[in-house]
């Protein structure tokens, strides 16, 4: 009987999908939609789910379906609701049709969002609100913006441009001493001819796209500089062509299927611009607001070009000087700190993050600044600085006059040359931004005594940490970046044996590593 059943399963070995391809036949699946059709049903019964299942295969065979003559889906679907209906069960056939036509309006919606006739494995893996995100974030547009990149190869194409890094630090091209000297100049000419190498080389079955190709250069050649590369870099295109190097395209199957996964996600522009044109892959960065007018459109500027390429800004006001102050260029008075952020605040409005999504800022103002109280209430009114985090910048001279001294002032001094300007009560400070907090959820506070309290840079960069990306989470220098990512964690919490959760600290660790 067991060899019956296992002659006719081996009847049923490959499947034809909707998109013309022929795939390995899955028993599983076709236990699954019935099962799901009796849960529906509020019936769950696994093993007759097991039972009918047989049956269907059964009912292939029958139909004529064999190693030679594969079956479609729609063939076994059919098949399947028959046999529901044949053994009784018209009440789960039902649910299982309603199934299909559910299963149905989905693929139809996802073929609509994506602009494609057939869905890939990503597509069908994602939902739909997730394949809404890729669509109007990262899938790569043409200049007609129509959609020219499915979700596999989004990923493939992030997951490639990682592996690059991975790549370049083989025992066999890095050098960790940095002695070597290797000319640069013969991998920088590369740059001149990159349509050339348009899916030239590969790495396994991953081929690089041209992009990719310029990020390879432009590792090779900061690894160069400091004497790091064992290889010239035409013995390391050899080396590439002759597939010696093509172990790493099990790196890149590492990553595709760690954010396929959903496990985790880099940031948006590394899912914008790896592999792609503008390959600026870091969410955040920290500019410098200068007491002067060019400096203030140099830093607006760059502000401008960050948000275009799909970046955030964090920026320290406080060197501005206060609203009124005499501009001796001029004898005209200074417009103050507030003034020159909603210009910040007017180009990030203007241009979207990557052409994709508003733009995002923190504006800092450290708590002894002259317009500190304008700062502190600006945002409870609808409608300012909608593009702003904001934040209050605090020394450890405020804390030690709000807490030790009673009914102590608190002295505020010009930013352009640290002359005193006024005193006001710390205890009037703190309930100011408490209520605005309160009222409009900012501003916020940075604790610069504890942040450079374990700040290592200080004396190499001449001075404190001063700023912070736009989330507030990462203190940096101007004209510093960072990258983030996301970890699904409940991606990693799993169902024992007696039905109880835990938290899976084996695989958390494999996903950071």
């Amino acid at each position: 009987m067991a060899d019956n059943k296992s002659q006719i399963e081996n009847s049923i070995v490959r499947i034809r999908k909707r998109n013309g391809s022929v795939s390995d036949f899955n028993r599983d699946k076709i236990l699954n939609a019935i099962h799901k059709a009796f849960s529906a049903s509020n019936k769950p019964d696994k093993e007759l789910a097991s039972q009918l299942t047989d049956k269907v295969i059964v009912k292939l065979v029958e139909h004529g379906f064999s190693v030679e003559n594969a079956p479609s889906v729609e063939d076994i679907q059919d098949l399947a609701e028959s046999t529901l209906i044949d053994n009784g069960h018209s009440d789960i056939a039902r649910a299982y049709i309603l199934y299909r036509h559910e299963r149905r309006k989905i693929r139809d919606q996802k073929l609509k969002i994506l602009n494609a006739k057939i869905l890939d494995p990503v597509a069908k893996a994602f939902d739909i609100n997730c394949l809404r995100v890729l669509a109007a974030r990262y899938l790569i547009r043409d200049n007609k913006n129509e959609i020219i990149e499915t979700p596999s190869e989004l990923f493939e194409r992030v997951a490639l441009l990682v592996a690059i890094a991975d790549m370049l630090r083989d025992s066999e091209l890095f050098a960790n001493e940095g002695k070597i000297s290797q000319d640069v100049e013969d991998a920088t000419a590369y740059l001149q001819k990159l349509d050339d190498f348009n899916y030239k080389f590969k790495l396994g079955t991953f081929y690089l796209n041209k992009w990719h190709f310029r990020c390879l250069i432009n590792s090779y050649v900061e690894l160069a500089k400091q004497g790091k590369m064992k290889v010239s870099f035409k013995e390391l295109l050899t080396m590439l062509a002759s597939k010696k190097l093509d172990s790493y395209s099990d790196k890149v199957s590492e990553y595709y299927e760690l954010m396929v996964s959903q496990d985790f996600l880099p940031n948006t522009p590394t899912m914008m611009n790896a592999g792609g044109r503008l390959g600026q892959l870091s969410a955040c960065f920290v500019l410098a607001m200068p007491d002067d007018m060019a400096g203030i459109m140099k830093t607006t500027s760059d502000a401008a070009l960050i948000f275009k390429s799909g970046g955030g800004v964090g920026i320290n006001y406080s060197d501005l000087r206060e609203e009124g102050e005499i501009v001796a260029s001029t004898s005209g008075v200074a417009s103050g700190p507030v003034s020159f952020m909603n210009i910040i605040n007017t180009v990030t409005d203007v241009i979207k993050q990557g052409g994709k999504r508003r733009g995002a800022n923190m504006g800092i103002m450290e708590v002894w600044h002259p317009d500190i109280e304008k700062f502190i209430t600006n945002k409870t009114k609808p409608g300012i600085l909608e593009n702003f985090n904001v934040s209050v910048g605090v020394w450890k001279d405020f804390w030690d006059v709000l807490v030790n001294t009673g009914d102590g002032k608190y002295t505020l001094h010009c930013p352009r040359d640290n002359s005193p300007a006024r005193e006001l009560s710390p205890h009037h400070l703190i309930d100011l931004i408490a209520q605005s907090a309160w009222k409009s959820a900012e501003p916020g506070l940075i604790f610069f005594d504890n942040i450079n309290k374990y700040n290592v840079f200080a004396k190499a960069r001449g001075g404190p940490l001063r700023a912070t990306n736009p989330c507030g989470e990462q203190s940096l220098y101007p004209y510093e970046s960072c990258n983030l990512g996301s970890i699904n964690l409940a991606n990693l919490v799993k169902r024992t044996a007696d039905g109880q959760y835990e938290f899976d600290w084996q695989r958390y660790e494999e996903t950071i590593r």
